[in-house]
């Protein structure tokens, strides 16, 4: 032991924690592995282990390793490494760091080569899985698929890596999605839907989803869930024509399996202000250092299998297995369309079309008037102000619109949260109006007629 405290190589060698014989059968760097989700959740690399030194990179290196083009990312770490090490005036404590940090990428993107034709397969057995089951429950199945419009990530709160989770099937590692979460974003969309209806169609709404999701007796309360949708009284009503206040759902909601490629993309949120908002710094400065999080996520473009099946039916209910299925079938499809599903939505993320279908571009239709400056600012722009980051570009680009396009615009892209706290000691209104664009951010809120308090 003290030998190999002693010797860096062979502590390298035992930092990602695991048992003498599975370390003899698949490497000490798992280099064996080639599924990602035991590489992601079983043989993670620890920041502290064994080691007196933090391994600062490891979670970035983490995700690297699971993603399409990790093994070259992490190739690409370990030649800056060892570039940035022998580089001129380099404290030779510091060379030494940098090239233990280069050795462990380079261990780390030696991972087993992925067999390509297991997605395919995969994507096969899904189509068939879906086949079977129309076979098997012709009158009782609702199945069709969507494909994502922008990056997905699902489960980020959970697995080994803090928030940087993602959903992997263990035997394929595949991205999918729990059939919870598609059962949970169907049942969020039906109650806003029982919300905003009213008279006979609540009331149809209600009793549809009653059946399809269940419910026990809190549900049905002025505080529960079908309470706040359609009023504690008629759900009251509703249940006492059933005769029971708990009643479990009609439908199982299956997992979505992507039936086309998917690609794993690293992503990441970073944080300009870290000493401010943990109350360090009285004000938010841009001489503080970015310090970016990093975490996996399904590429635009992959499509997904939904299924939902009816696994109960009762002699005598208001509504038709066809009803049914065709509420859920609605509201899992509207979720996808209007809400999105996963996490980080309100940023973006998540949002499908229905169908198999590619990305595809905002073009204007055929015989449709030309989009005005107003309309390509907020297409190039939209979703992306929600840090500084494109103030450079964006600000002096929204100062030359006119008046109209200008407020439109101002709207369109600049976050709600933000545009309701117009503060001075705000840090987004402050990067606002200083740096570069300092004198087209200050004009923009001058036209607007607002001022930061």
């Amino acid at each position: 032991m003290r030998a190999a405290l002693k010797n860096p190589r062979i502590m390298e060698a035992t930092m990602i924690p695991m048992s003498k014989d599975v370390r003899e059968l698949i490497g000490p760097w798992a280099e064996q592995v080639d599924n990602r989700a035991l590489l992601y959740e079983k043989y993670a690399l620890p920041k502290v282990w064994g080691e007196p030194r933090k391994i600062d990179n490891a979670g970035r290196w983490n995700v690297l390793r699971i993603v399409t083009r990790g093994s070259a990312l992490l190739s690409e770490d370990a030649q800056r490494l060892r570039s940035e090490a022998n580089g001129p005036n380099v404290q030779p404590e510091v060379a030494e760091k940098k090239r233990t940090y280069a050795r462990i990428a380079e261990s780390m993107a030696k991972v087993g080569k992925f067999d390509t034709d297991l997605v395919q397969a995969w994507n096969e057995n899904a189509q068939k899985f879906m086949d079977d089951l129309r076979k098997s429950y012709p009158e009782r199945l609702v199945t069709f698929e969507a494909t994502l419009q922008s990056r997905l990530m699902i489960n980020m709160a959970g697995g080994v890596v803090e928030n940087a989770g993602i959903c992997l099937d263990r035997c394929f590692g595949l991205p999918f999605l729990p059939g919870s979460a598609v059962k949970g974003i169907a049942r969020n969309q039906a109650l806003w839907e029982i919300k905003r209806a009213s008279g006979q169609e609540k009331k149809k709404l209600l009793d549809a989803a009653l059946l399809l999701f269940g419910y026990a007796k809190p549900d049905l309360s002025r505080n529960g869930a079908f309470g706040w949708a359609a009023g504690a009284d008629l759900g009251n009503t509703v249940t006492l024509t059933r005769g029971t206040n708990e009643f479990k759902g009609l439908a199982c909601f299956l997992p979505a399996y992507p039936t086309t490629k998917p690609k794993l993309v690293v992503d990441l949120v970073n944080s300009h202000y870290p000493n401010y908002y943990k109350g360090r710094h009285p004000n938010a400065s841009d001489n503080e250092e970015p310090r970016p999080n990093y975490f996996p996520a399904v590429e635009s473009g992959c499509s997904f299998g939904f299924a939902v099946v009816l696994t109960r039916w009762f002699n005598g209910l208001p509504l038709s297995e066809e009803e049914i299925l065709g509420h859920a079938r609605k509201w899992i499809e509207n979720a996808l369309t209007k809400n999105g599903a996963g996490a980080k939505t309100a940023a973006g993320y998540g949002w499908f079309q229905v169908g198999r279908t590619a990305p595809t571009q905002a073009q204007p239709a055929a015989g449709m008037n030309k989009a005005t400056p107003a309309d390509a600012f907020i297409d190039q722009w939209r979703g992306k102000l929600n840090t500084k980051d494109n103030f450079p570009a964006a600000l002096p680009a929204m100062n030359q619109l006119d008046d109209d396009g200008l407020k439109r615009a101002f709207e369109a892209v600049i976050p709600e949260q933000e545009r309701r706290r117009l503060r001075r000691k705000n840090p987004y209104w402050q990067s606002f109006t200083s740096g570069r664009h300092a004198e087209a951010g200050k004009s923009i809120l001058k036209r607007l007629n607002l001022q930061l308090t």
